[in-house]
């Protein structure tokens, strides 16, 4: 089942029970308490509500019990066969969407310049049989992009890639591929200060949800970067714009937002995604009206590029985020609901609250697309003059 035929009431994970052996590796490696042994009838089941889609239990699952929506492995596949027939590479990096920079950055960590790129919420979920089947289909260079151990969202995901490299790449070299014939790097996005520019205002020591920010004697602002998750909310709280996320930086996203608007059709509607809500297609394609811009939290949205859209032409912006209980962000998607709902009063002065619409989602029952639907349907109707 393709992610674009995703049934409303059907749950993105699903165990078969038929073929469910109760070996118990779902629920031991769970970072959410979603897969457990029923105390009554022993069966495995799984907590679609507390389910984080992290898809560990897939990649894990030694008997195929498990069924998932997102990147299985026949979907995975598929994309990387029409993904080699049109860039005509020996090359694929798998990278985390947590630590990932941009592709031109990407390249140079692994020292290529022509490569296949597929990008997942966490590489954890990325079963053996994929990466042996990309092998075989003559993607012979294969690296890997992490996220550090302490740094994955998903808890468990970067250390189960570690070990799950390692017994590859033994595998591998007895079936003659060489030595570490997949190539595994670890990083994360953090945080950059310019210090020239801080005003000793305290808001990133305020508003940082773990601490890392501090301000010191003669009053300017400090950083662990060891504590620094990259949710990017001391950044858009910054009034001096002294502080930057990689990969994420403001003026990078000042310069995407037209580049994407051009391109869509109309009405142009721009969404800014938590992308730890949604888990799109690998090819990234969506409604010719809509461009999507994924961020590593929804406190990453700055109203200034809420404003920038609309100048742009956007007839409708929204901005979709976790709910507080699914944050992998201490819960800072609540900061950006409040930032939202604070802008669009300001907007209502000049007759655009309407168009700028604030939701919670999560991939579990594909809800993103389905806010993203309505919004547009009545971004549409706004534009026809057809009242609601």
């Amino acid at each position: 089942m393709s992610e674009r035929q995703l049934n409303e009431a059907r749950p993105a994970v699903k165990l078969e029970e038929q073929y469910c052996s109760r070996c118990a590796v779902c629920y031991s490696l769970c970072p959410f308490d979603a897969a457990k042994k029923d105390a009554t009838t022993g069966k495995t089941v799984i907590d679609i509500e507390k389910c984080q889609v992290c898809g560990l239990c897939y990649s894990a699952c030694p008997a195929n019990a498990i069924d998932v929506v997102y990147y299985d492995h026949d979907s995975l596949v598929s994309y990387l066969k029409a993904a080699r027939e049109k860039h005509a590479s020996d090359s694929l990096v798998v990278a985390c969407k947590g630590s990932a920079p941009e592709p031109s950055q990407l390249g140079r960590l692994f020292g290529v310049s022509d490569f296949i790129t597929l990008s997942v919420p966490c590489v954890g979920r990325i079963p053996v049989e994929t990466f042996l089947a990309a092998i075989a289909m003559g993607l012979r260079d294969v690296y890997v992009l992490a996220c550090d151990e302490d740094y994955c969202r998903f808890e468990r995901g970067s250390p189960v890639t570690g070990r799950r490299i390692m017994a590859l790449n033994r595998l591998l070299e007895q079936l003659g591929y060489g030595k570490g014939a997949i190539t595994l790097r670890r990083g994360s996005l953090k945080v950059t200060a310019d210090r020239e520019r801080c005003v000793s205002c305290g808001n990133c020591v305020f508003y940082c949800p773990y601490g890392a920010a501090k301000l010191e004697s003669p009053g300017t602002a400090s950083f662990d970067l060891k504590s620094c998750r990259g949710c990017g909310l001391c950044a858009v709280m910054c009034p001096a714009f002294a502080l930057e996320l990689e990969n994420w930086e403001g003026e990078r996203i000042s310069a995407l937002i037209p580049h994407l608007l051009s391109a869509a059709q109309e009405p142009k509607i721009l969404a800014f995604r938590c992308q730890w809500a949604a888990f799109p297609s690998p090819d990234g394609q969506v409604a010719p009206n809509v461009s999507i811009i994924d961020l590593p939290c929804a406190a990453r949205v700055d109203p200034v590029h809420v404003l920038k859209a609309f100048q742009e032409g956007a007839a409708g912006v929204l901005v979709a985020a976790c709910s507080e209980e699914d944050c992998k962000q201490e819960k800072a998607s609540g900061r950006a609901k409040r930032s939202v709902a604070k802008l669009q009063e300001s907007l209502k002065q000049i007759g655009l609250a309407d168009r700028l619409y604030f939701c919670s989602v999560a991939p579990r029952y594909g809800e993103f697309d389905r806010e993203l639907g309505q919004f547009s349907q009545r971004i549409s109707d706004m534009a026809k003059g057809v009242a609601r």
